[in-house]
Formats: C-alpha cells, structure tokens, sequence
C-alpha cells in the first residue's frame, strides 16, 4: 500500500481560503455540523465519534446501494463498538470499506472490504469516514496526536478537518479508492 496521510490530502484539497478553523472544541452542535461545508478542528476522542455518528445516522437514512463509504479505525479493535452499525451500512450500500491496523478480526459481509494497513503507516495514526454517494457526500479526516501510549484512550487529541464539499469528498473517495487498489495489487 502507498504511503499517504489522507488528513494531509484533505488539507491541500480543501485550501487554506475555504476552511473555517473552530479551534479547540469539546463538543460540537448539529448546526455547526450541518451548515459549515468545511471546517477544522482540534477535539478529544467523544468529539470525533460525535461527527461519526451523525455521518453513520445520515448513511443508515439515505439508502443508496451505489454509495461508497471508506473508514478508518487506526486499529481495527476500535471498530469492535460499531460493528454491527458498519454491517448495517453495509446492507445499504455498494461498498463499504475498512482500513486498520489488524489487531482485531471484523465480522464479515459480502459488501465490506478490510483494508490492513501497517503499524507504521500514517494511516495508523488517522480516524477516518468518507461517504460518497449520490445522497450524501461528506468527509470526516482526523489525526491522532498522542497515539495509543496514553491512559485513557478516549482522552487522545485528534487535529480534524471536516467537508460536505462534493467536489473535495470526490477527491478524498478517489485517494481512498487508490488506497484500495494498492493494497489489492500487494
């Protein structure tokens, strides 16, 4: 698999220009969510699985069996709370794909694809949910700044970018696609 951090990816994609920075936040509001296109920010673990939801909630709502959706656990053991959530997302779309580090075994479904990457890929240190679709386009990209090595694993800082952009959500789909298709080749 290429080397490639997709939060770097996101930022060069998106410019400075259009990127609103919210700062450091410890909770966000489905507004804010909602009505800012793209936006940046520094929060904790509870934050981040916020946004997810809220993605995972509009996916499960919009069904579309030609959507893509790609996300990234940093360690597949992080996907063990959600799994079912995933399968069900699964159910609804054409393609469902997981990338982590492989620490855990996810249960398995004719529309999901695990994506191992290695311990030593920046990967490994990104949470990530691309969903592209005709009915939803939307991009959480987040980078883990303490790693693994602290106490309370839902205390860990991540820097976040955000984007409903349709043109920026195709863009980040295509790199993760790559992704995909680098680590099939391997």
């Amino acid at each position: 698999m290429k080397e490639v951090s997709l939060f770097e990816e996101a930022l060069k994609i998106a410019g400075n220009a259009r990127v609103q920075d919210l700062g450091t936040i410890s909770t966000i509001a489905r507004c804010d969510f909602d009505e800012r296109l793209t936006f940046l920010l520094r929060a904790k673990v509870p934050c981040l699985e916020y946004i997810s939801l809220m993605i995972e909630n509009a996916l499960l709502l919009r069904t579309n069996r030609m959507g893509r959706v790609y996300a990234g656990f940093e360690k597949l053991s992080r996907m063990e709370a959600v799994a079912e959530r995933y399968l069900r997302i699964a159910d609804i779309s054409e393609r469902v794909y997981v990338f982590g580090e492989a620490d855990w075994k996810p249960p398995r479904h004719p529309n999901m694809k695990v994506i191992e990457i290695p311990h030593n890929s920046s990967l490994a240190r990104e949470w990530f949910v691309i969903a592209d679709s005709s009915t939803l386009r939307v991009a959480l990209v987040g980078v883990d700044e303490d790693g693994f090595n602290v106490p309370v694993l839902e205390e860990r800082n991540f820097h976040a970018f955000k984007s409903s952009d349709p043109a920026v959500v195709a863009r980040l789909a295509a790199i993760a696609d790559g992704l995909v298709d680098s680590s099939l080749a391997a």
